[in-house]
Protein backbone atom coordinates (compact mmCIF):
# COMPACT_ATOMS: atom_id res chain seq x y z
CA UNK A 1 0.00 0.00 0.00
CA UNK A 2 1.32 3.22 -0.84
CA UNK A 3 2.15 5.71 1.82
CA UNK A 4 1.31 9.57 2.03
CA UNK A 5 4.37 12.27 2.18
CA UNK A 6 2.70 13.26 5.45
CA UNK A 7 3.01 11.58 8.82
CA UNK A 8 0.08 10.84 10.71
CA UNK A 9 -2.22 13.53 11.76
CA UNK A 10 -1.08 13.60 15.04
CA UNK A 11 2.92 14.31 14.07
CA UNK A 12 1.53 16.68 11.13
CA UNK A 13 -0.06 18.51 13.96
CA UNK A 14 2.63 18.91 16.47
CA UNK A 15 4.97 20.03 13.89
CA UNK A 16 2.96 22.67 12.80
CA UNK A 17 2.51 23.92 15.57
CA UNK A 18 6.04 23.87 16.83
CA UNK A 19 6.87 25.49 13.22
CA UNK A 20 4.28 27.99 13.69
CA UNK A 21 5.25 28.92 17.27
CA UNK A 22 8.70 29.50 15.90
CA UNK A 23 9.08 31.11 13.00
CA UNK A 24 5.64 32.72 12.98
CA UNK A 25 5.44 34.88 10.39
CA UNK A 26 9.03 34.42 8.76
CA UNK A 27 7.96 30.56 8.07
CA UNK A 28 4.81 31.69 6.64
CA UNK A 29 6.65 34.07 3.53
CA UNK A 30 9.45 31.27 3.22
CA UNK A 31 6.84 29.02 2.81
CA UNK A 32 4.84 31.04 -0.08
CA UNK A 33 8.21 31.42 -1.82
CA UNK A 34 9.10 27.84 -1.90
CA UNK A 35 5.21 26.84 -3.01
CA UNK A 36 6.22 24.19 -5.16
CA UNK A 37 9.75 24.71 -5.13
CA UNK A 38 12.56 22.30 -4.44
CA UNK A 39 13.74 23.49 -0.77
CA UNK A 40 11.68 25.35 1.79
CA UNK A 41 12.35 26.66 5.44
CA UNK A 42 13.80 25.11 8.56
CA UNK A 43 11.35 24.13 11.70
CA UNK A 44 12.73 24.12 15.24
CA UNK A 45 14.75 27.54 14.74
CA UNK A 46 14.54 30.27 17.07
CA UNK A 47 15.05 33.74 15.38
CA UNK A 48 18.68 33.85 16.87
CA UNK A 49 18.96 31.23 14.70
CA UNK A 50 17.68 32.56 11.60
CA UNK A 51 20.00 35.81 12.10
CA UNK A 52 23.62 33.42 12.36
CA UNK A 53 22.24 31.46 9.79
CA UNK A 54 22.10 34.19 7.36
CA UNK A 55 25.99 34.66 7.94
CA UNK A 56 26.99 31.63 8.95
CA UNK A 57 30.31 30.30 7.99
CA UNK A 58 31.14 34.09 6.80
CA UNK A 59 33.15 34.94 10.16
CA UNK A 60 36.65 35.42 9.97
CA UNK A 61 38.84 37.43 12.49
CA UNK A 62 40.30 40.37 10.83
CA UNK A 63 40.68 43.24 13.19
CA UNK A 64 43.73 42.82 14.38
CA UNK A 65 45.36 42.63 11.04
CA UNK A 66 43.19 45.61 9.78
CA UNK A 67 44.67 47.80 13.11
CA UNK A 68 47.99 46.40 12.38
CA UNK A 69 47.80 44.99 15.99
CA UNK A 70 51.32 43.20 17.20
CA UNK A 71 48.96 42.32 20.90
CA UNK A 72 46.38 42.53 23.02
CA UNK A 73 42.76 42.64 22.75
CA UNK A 74 40.27 44.12 19.81
CA UNK A 75 36.82 43.41 19.19
CA UNK A 76 35.72 41.85 15.54
CA UNK A 77 33.45 40.26 13.58
CA UNK A 78 33.73 37.08 15.74
CA UNK A 79 34.13 38.48 19.06
CA UNK A 80 37.12 39.17 21.20
CA UNK A 81 40.03 39.01 18.89
CA UNK A 82 43.64 38.21 20.50
CA UNK A 83 46.44 40.25 18.95
CA UNK A 84 49.06 38.32 20.69
CA UNK A 85 51.45 38.59 23.81
CA UNK A 86 54.86 40.72 23.91
CA UNK A 87 58.26 39.28 24.96
CA UNK A 88 59.63 40.55 28.08
CA UNK A 89 60.53 43.66 28.91
CA UNK A 90 58.10 44.98 26.34
CA UNK A 91 54.28 45.19 27.48
CA UNK A 92 51.28 45.84 24.87
CA UNK A 93 51.29 49.84 24.85
CA UNK A 94 54.19 50.03 26.86
CA UNK A 95 55.93 52.45 24.43
CA UNK A 96 52.54 54.72 24.10
CA UNK A 97 51.10 52.89 21.08
CA UNK A 98 47.70 51.07 21.52
CA UNK A 99 48.30 47.30 21.07
CA UNK A 100 51.96 47.89 20.21
CA UNK A 101 54.58 46.28 21.86
CA UNK A 102 56.98 48.72 23.65
CA UNK A 103 59.15 49.61 26.32
CA UNK A 104 60.03 53.29 28.06
CA UNK A 105 63.31 52.85 29.27
CA UNK A 106 64.28 54.73 32.93
CA UNK A 107 66.90 57.34 33.24
CA UNK A 108 69.34 57.88 35.89
CA UNK A 109 68.03 60.59 37.68
CA UNK A 110 64.39 58.29 37.93
CA UNK A 111 66.20 55.40 39.60
CA UNK A 112 68.63 57.79 42.14
CA UNK A 113 71.78 56.45 40.69
CA UNK A 114 75.11 58.56 41.02
CA UNK A 115 77.42 56.21 39.86
CA UNK A 116 78.29 53.09 37.74
CA UNK A 117 75.37 51.12 35.70
CA UNK A 118 71.96 50.59 36.03
CA UNK A 119 69.57 48.41 34.11
CA UNK A 120 67.10 51.02 32.25
CA UNK A 121 63.79 48.50 32.49
CA UNK A 122 64.21 47.56 28.41
CA UNK A 123 67.03 45.14 28.92
CA UNK A 124 69.63 47.71 28.16
CA UNK A 125 72.60 48.87 30.41
CA UNK A 126 72.66 52.75 31.33
CA UNK A 127 76.35 54.54 32.45
CA UNK A 128 75.50 56.59 35.07
CA UNK A 129 78.76 58.38 35.23
CA UNK A 130 81.80 57.83 38.18
CA UNK A 131 82.23 59.30 41.85
CA UNK A 132 85.06 61.86 42.21
CA UNK A 133 88.32 60.37 43.42
CA UNK A 134 88.02 60.16 47.03
CA UNK A 135 84.48 57.99 47.19
CA UNK A 136 83.46 54.89 46.28
CA UNK A 137 80.47 53.92 44.06
CA UNK A 138 78.07 51.57 46.13
CA UNK A 139 80.05 53.24 49.36
CA UNK A 140 76.79 55.44 50.35
CA UNK A 141 74.46 53.04 51.85
CA UNK A 142 73.19 51.41 48.22
CA UNK A 143 74.17 50.33 44.97
CA UNK A 144 75.07 53.19 42.52
CA UNK A 145 75.50 55.65 45.16
CA UNK A 146 79.19 57.71 46.28
CA UNK A 147 80.42 57.49 49.13
CA UNK A 148 83.32 56.32 51.32
CA UNK A 149 82.05 52.93 53.08
CA UNK A 150 83.79 49.93 51.26
CA UNK A 151 81.30 47.66 48.86
CA UNK A 152 81.76 44.45 48.26
CA UNK A 153 79.74 43.34 45.15
CA UNK A 154 77.60 40.01 45.11
CA UNK A 155 77.57 37.20 41.98
CA UNK A 156 74.87 35.19 40.04
CA UNK A 157 75.91 31.93 42.01
CA UNK A 158 75.64 33.59 45.30
CA UNK A 159 71.84 35.33 44.36
CA UNK A 160 71.12 31.44 43.08
CA UNK A 161 70.26 33.43 39.28
CA UNK A 162 71.02 31.19 36.39
CA UNK A 163 69.77 33.69 33.82
CA UNK A 164 68.93 37.44 33.34
CA UNK A 165 70.75 40.35 34.06
CA UNK A 166 71.33 41.97 38.18
CA UNK A 167 73.16 44.51 39.86
CA UNK A 168 76.18 43.44 41.82
CA UNK A 169 75.23 45.37 44.70
CA UNK A 170 77.89 48.11 44.18
CA UNK A 171 78.32 49.90 40.63
CA UNK A 172 77.79 47.12 38.42
CA UNK A 173 75.52 45.15 35.74
CA UNK A 174 76.08 41.12 36.19
CA UNK A 175 74.76 38.93 33.39
CA UNK A 176 73.60 35.72 34.84
CA UNK A 177 73.18 34.27 31.00
CA UNK A 178 70.54 33.47 28.42
CA UNK A 179 67.82 30.32 28.15
CA UNK A 180 67.01 28.47 24.81
CA UNK A 181 63.75 29.12 23.15
CA UNK A 182 61.11 28.19 23.74
CA UNK A 183 62.31 29.25 27.62
CA UNK A 184 62.68 32.83 28.86
CA UNK A 185 64.35 34.44 31.75
CA UNK A 186 61.65 33.85 34.50
CA UNK A 187 58.94 32.50 31.88
CA UNK A 188 58.12 29.30 34.35
CA UNK A 189 57.83 31.65 37.26
CA UNK A 190 60.53 31.85 39.14
CA UNK A 191 63.15 34.81 39.07
CA UNK A 192 66.45 34.51 37.20
CA UNK A 193 65.30 30.60 35.94
CA UNK A 194 64.64 29.90 32.43
CA UNK A 195 61.37 28.33 32.36
CA UNK A 196 58.20 28.55 29.70
CA UNK A 197 54.59 29.19 30.90
CA UNK A 198 51.93 27.04 28.69
CA UNK A 199 49.38 29.88 27.14
CA UNK A 200 45.69 28.54 28.31
CA UNK A 201 42.26 27.61 26.68
CA UNK A 202 40.97 30.64 28.27
CA UNK A 203 43.56 32.70 27.18
CA UNK A 204 43.31 32.33 23.58
CA UNK A 205 39.64 32.14 23.90
CA UNK A 206 39.29 28.58 22.32
CA UNK A 207 36.44 26.08 23.97
CA UNK A 208 37.72 22.98 21.49
CA UNK A 209 40.67 21.67 19.25
CA UNK A 210 44.31 21.50 19.81
CA UNK A 211 46.73 24.47 19.63
CA UNK A 212 50.92 24.85 19.89
CA UNK A 213 51.57 26.10 23.92
CA UNK A 214 54.03 28.44 23.26
CA UNK A 215 56.43 26.05 24.79
CA UNK A 216 56.77 23.34 22.31
CA UNK A 217 53.95 21.19 23.07
CA UNK A 218 50.22 21.29 22.37
CA UNK A 219 47.43 22.44 23.94
CA UNK A 220 44.00 20.23 24.22
CA UNK A 221 40.76 22.17 24.27
CA UNK A 222 38.85 19.21 23.80
CA UNK A 223 36.04 18.26 21.58
CA UNK A 224 32.54 19.81 20.97
CA UNK A 225 29.05 17.63 21.71
CA UNK A 226 27.51 16.74 18.56
CA UNK A 227 25.62 17.81 16.19
CA UNK A 228 28.82 20.86 16.82
CA UNK A 229 31.73 20.64 15.37
CA UNK A 230 35.15 22.64 15.99
CA UNK A 231 35.81 25.35 13.59
CA UNK A 232 32.06 25.15 11.81
CA UNK A 233 31.47 28.94 12.37
CA UNK A 234 34.83 30.77 14.35
CA UNK A 235 38.42 28.96 15.04
CA UNK A 236 37.95 26.73 17.67
CA UNK A 237 34.68 27.21 19.05
CA UNK A 238 32.26 24.84 18.88
CA UNK A 239 28.93 25.53 16.34
CA UNK A 240 27.11 23.87 13.54
CA UNK A 241 26.44 25.12 10.34
CA UNK A 242 22.77 23.55 8.87
CA UNK A 243 22.47 21.93 5.82
CA UNK A 244 19.79 22.98 2.88
CA UNK A 245 17.33 20.98 1.13
CA UNK A 246 19.47 21.67 -1.99
CA UNK A 247 22.88 20.92 -0.25
CA UNK A 248 20.82 17.91 0.17
CA UNK A 249 19.21 17.56 -3.20
CA UNK A 250 16.28 17.05 -1.31
CA UNK A 251 13.39 17.18 -3.50
CA UNK A 252 10.36 16.60 -0.62
CA UNK A 253 9.41 15.72 2.64
CA UNK A 254 11.35 16.17 5.81
CA UNK A 255 15.13 15.67 6.44
CA UNK A 256 17.26 16.56 9.54
CA UNK A 257 19.41 20.00 8.67
CA UNK A 258 22.91 18.42 10.90
CA UNK A 259 22.22 20.90 13.61
CA UNK A 260 19.39 19.74 15.42
CA UNK A 261 16.38 21.35 13.90
CA UNK A 262 14.34 19.90 10.56
CA UNK A 263 14.13 20.78 6.80
CA UNK A 264 10.64 21.12 5.03
CA UNK A 265 11.85 20.83 1.63
CA UNK A 266 8.74 20.80 -0.43
CA UNK A 267 4.77 20.30 -0.37
CA UNK A 268 3.67 16.71 -1.29
CA UNK A 269 4.03 14.53 -4.62
CA UNK A 270 0.87 14.56 -5.77
CA UNK A 271 1.18 16.30 -8.31
CA UNK A 272 2.95 13.10 -9.76
CA UNK A 273 -0.28 11.30 -9.00
CA UNK A 274 -1.95 9.36 -12.35
CA UNK A 275 -6.14 7.97 -11.04
CA UNK A 276 -5.26 6.10 -7.89
CA UNK A 277 -2.11 5.45 -8.28
CA UNK A 278 0.28 7.54 -5.80
CA UNK A 279 3.72 8.99 -5.82
CA UNK A 280 4.93 9.11 -2.69
CA UNK A 281 8.21 10.87 -0.93
CA UNK A 282 11.34 8.18 0.18
CA UNK A 283 14.67 8.86 0.98
CA UNK A 284 16.57 10.10 4.19
CA UNK A 285 19.35 12.77 2.81
CA UNK A 286 18.26 13.04 -0.76
CA UNK A 287 14.63 12.73 -0.77
CA UNK A 288 12.53 12.21 -4.06
CA UNK A 289 9.16 11.66 -5.22
CA UNK A 290 8.88 7.89 -5.83
CA UNK A 291 7.60 6.18 -9.39
CA UNK A 292 3.76 6.04 -9.46
CA UNK A 293 2.33 3.67 -7.39
CA UNK A 294 5.41 3.14 -5.55
CA UNK A 295 5.04 2.60 -1.63
CA UNK A 296 7.59 3.16 0.90
CA UNK A 297 7.82 1.30 4.82
CA UNK A 298 9.20 3.60 7.43
CA UNK A 299 11.86 2.33 9.76
CA UNK A 300 11.69 2.15 13.34
CA UNK A 301 14.25 3.32 15.59
CA UNK A 302 15.20 -0.06 16.65
CA UNK A 303 15.59 -1.32 12.85
CA UNK A 304 17.85 1.99 12.69
CA UNK A 305 19.81 1.30 15.67
CA UNK A 306 19.06 4.57 16.78
CA UNK A 307 18.95 5.09 20.55
CA UNK A 308 18.51 8.64 21.13
CA UNK A 309 17.31 12.06 19.11
CA UNK A 310 16.23 12.22 15.87
CA UNK A 311 16.24 10.02 12.57
CA UNK A 312 14.77 9.87 9.35
CA UNK A 313 12.34 7.22 8.80
CA UNK A 314 13.15 6.39 5.12
CA UNK A 315 9.86 8.20 3.78
CA UNK A 316 10.95 11.45 4.34
CA UNK A 317 9.87 12.04 7.94
CA UNK A 318 11.28 12.57 11.23
CA UNK A 319 10.96 10.20 14.29
CA UNK A 320 12.13 10.99 17.76
CA UNK A 321 14.04 8.06 19.45
CA UNK A 322 13.98 9.15 22.81
CA UNK A 323 15.90 11.27 25.04
CA UNK A 324 19.55 10.45 27.54
CA UNK A 325 20.23 9.90 31.08
CA UNK A 326 21.39 12.88 32.86
CA UNK A 327 25.23 13.32 32.38
CA UNK A 328 24.80 11.92 28.50
CA UNK A 329 23.69 13.50 25.51
CA UNK A 330 22.87 12.41 22.23
CA UNK A 331 26.01 11.74 20.02
CA UNK A 332 28.29 12.79 23.12
CA UNK A 333 29.94 9.50 23.14
CA UNK A 334 30.87 10.36 19.60
CA UNK A 335 28.30 7.85 18.18
CA UNK A 336 25.53 9.23 16.53
CA UNK A 337 21.72 8.27 17.87
CA UNK A 338 23.57 7.07 20.32
CA UNK A 339 23.72 8.56 24.73
CA UNK A 340 26.92 9.06 25.55
CA UNK A 341 29.87 11.77 27.32
CA UNK A 342 32.21 13.96 26.04
CA UNK A 343 35.31 14.30 28.35
CA UNK A 344 36.50 17.18 29.29
CA UNK A 345 40.68 18.06 29.07
CA UNK A 346 43.02 19.21 32.07
CA UNK A 347 44.13 22.41 29.32
CA UNK A 348 40.82 22.78 29.15
CA UNK A 349 40.37 24.16 32.60
CA UNK A 350 43.39 25.62 32.78
CA UNK A 351 44.75 22.30 34.90
CA UNK A 352 48.52 21.75 35.00
CA UNK A 353 48.76 19.42 38.12
CA UNK A 354 46.67 17.72 40.51
CA UNK A 355 43.19 15.29 39.40
CA UNK A 356 39.70 17.02 38.41
CA UNK A 357 36.60 15.15 37.37
CA UNK A 358 36.62 14.71 33.16
CA UNK A 359 32.66 14.85 32.98
CA UNK A 360 32.03 11.58 32.39
CA UNK A 361 32.42 10.10 35.98
CA UNK A 362 35.96 9.37 35.55
CA UNK A 363 39.44 11.95 36.75
CA UNK A 364 41.91 13.60 34.80
CA UNK A 365 45.45 12.97 35.84
CA UNK A 366 46.92 16.68 35.26
CA UNK A 367 50.70 15.70 36.28
CA UNK A 368 52.86 16.62 39.01
CA UNK A 369 54.80 19.96 39.64
CA UNK A 370 58.75 20.05 38.93
CA UNK A 371 60.91 20.37 41.72
CA UNK A 372 60.78 23.49 44.17
CA UNK A 373 57.31 24.03 43.03
CA UNK A 374 53.52 22.51 44.64
CA UNK A 375 50.41 21.89 42.92
CA UNK A 376 47.72 24.44 44.15
CA UNK A 377 44.38 23.09 45.23
CA UNK A 378 42.02 25.60 44.15
CA UNK A 379 43.78 26.60 40.68
CA UNK A 380 45.40 22.38 39.87
CA UNK A 381 48.34 24.66 38.81
CA UNK A 382 51.76 24.66 40.18
CA UNK A 383 53.05 27.69 42.30
CA UNK A 384 56.66 28.21 44.25
CA UNK A 385 56.43 25.93 47.03
CA UNK A 386 56.54 27.04 50.44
Amino acid sequence: MSLPLRPPSSRRSSLSFRAGAVLGRSLAIVAALCLGAATCGRTGLSADDLASDADAGTCAPTACAAAKATCGELDGPCGKEDCGKCAAPSTCGGAGAKNQCGCLPTTCPAVGAECGEVLDGCDAILECGMCPPELICGGGGGPNKCGPAACTPTTCVEQGLSCGKITDGCSKILDCGGCAAPDTCGGGGTVGACGCTRVTCASLGAACGTSSDGCGGTLDCGTCTPPDTCGAKAPMACGCVPTTCAAEGAQCGFILDRCGGELVCGTDCSEHSHGNKVSVCVGVGPTACSEEGQSCTPQTCEKLSAKCGSVNDGCANIIECGPCAAGTTCGGGGIPNHCGCTPTTCDAHGASCGAIPDGCGQMLDCGACPAGKACDPASRTCVIGN
